[in-house]
């Protein structure tokens, strides 16, 4: 008999690359399943489910009794309770490589856009009819004069760090994981929270949200800030207090920002204060795009179930520390 695998996401996950990758071995079905109720209802069956962000909660899971293995198919994995899952021997992988450079190139725009006022400027032409370089007196600096400091140094970190080292920039780096050692050989200095927000002119979050993480940036960290950096936000939402930025944009602890995630994606962003301010460019959660980082996204979500399947567990990259042990195809 065949295992069961729902794609819980039909807008984010193609038919069409799921088939081609588990039709012939797998009973493999499509829902559109948001809401721990959804996977109740839709998909109580299932032997494995490739997610996006649905919420896969205790209940979810307990809703779902044959469940042996959880695929996301993006970096974050916030909307799952990974406890939850350890608990019941769930495997749990996220799809970490996909967008590495996307979201790094993403962090990298912003960076430029804020720190050459490219927007501002934009309006002034185009808007108020202005064209005059020297008019508003933005206070613009030379980017190689300026610290960029990187709170979280993973893969996305390490590969804005080359993009802005070509820049001629100073990098410095917030990560309890990685070594000074380490640090060096990737060409940044290793500081602790402290130092980095003293010493930064720009500031760009790169880790994940999990209990340990949330609202990490919080309004002790703002109040830190002495150089009224720039503050980018390409990681999630979550990690941020949105009411502490929103005060420290209108305080000037913060003199811009570029965000391309909030804490909830599901409330309507006119109703998110974050928009109501000018200081503040946004994307909606779009860094992590591309076509060839769409396709691969899809890929590996659905190649993570086959390989479980298929006991190719080094391939993995279980989050939540389970020893995969499944039942083979």
């Amino acid at each position: 008999m065949k295992k069961i695998v729902y794609v819980t996401n039909t807008q984010y996950i193609r038919k069409d690359i799921a088939e081609g990758i588990l039709a012939e071995k797998f009973d493999l079905r499509f829902v559109d399943a948001v809401t721990e109720d959804d996977l109740i209802l839709k998909c109580a069956d299932a032997n494995a489910i490739v997610i996006t962000d649905p919420d896969v909660t205790a209940k979810a899971m307990d809703g779902m009794p044959n469940l042996e293995y959880i695929s996301g198919a993006i970096i974050g994995f916030n909307t799952v309770d990974v406890e939850a899952a350890k608990q019941r021997g769930i495997p749990v992988s996220n799809n970490p490589k996909y967008c590495t450079n996307e979201v790094a190139d993403h962090a990298a725009a912003f960076i430029l856009s804020l720190a050459r006022r490219i927007i501002d400027y934009n309006e002034e032409v185009h808007v108020k009819k202005m064209y005059n370089a020297l008019a508003s007196g933005y206070p613009i600096h030379r980017l190689s004069t300026q610290t960029l400091g990187l709170i979280g140094f993973g893969s996305i970190s390490r590969a804005l760090t080359i993009r802005m080292k070509g820049f001629g920039m100073n990098i410095i780096a917030y990560d309890p994981y990685v070594t000074k050692e380490q640090g060096i050989l990737a060409g940044v200095e290793i500081v602790d929270m402290p130092e980095l927000c003293k010493r930064s002119d720009i500031i760009s979050l790169h880790l994940p949200h999990m209990k340990s993480t949330d609202k990490i940036i919080n309004k002790s960290v703002f109040d830190m800030m002495e150089r009224k950096p720039i503050f980018v936000n390409c990681a999630r939402g979550g990690v941020v207090d949105e009411d502490a930025l929103v005060e420290a944009v209108k305080e000037g602890k913060v003199s811009l920002a570029g965000l391309d995630v909030v804490t909830n994606e599901r409330v309507p962003i006119e109703d998110n204060p974050l928009t109501k301010q000018k200081n503040i460019i946004m994307t909606p959660h779009a860094a992590f795009y591309s076509i060839e980082a769409r396709i691969e996204q899809q890929e590996l979500g659905c190649k993570h179930v086959l390989w479980f399947y298929e006991g190719k567990y080094d391939q993995l990259p279980i989050v939540n520390g389970v020893k995969p042990q499944a039942a083979k195809v």
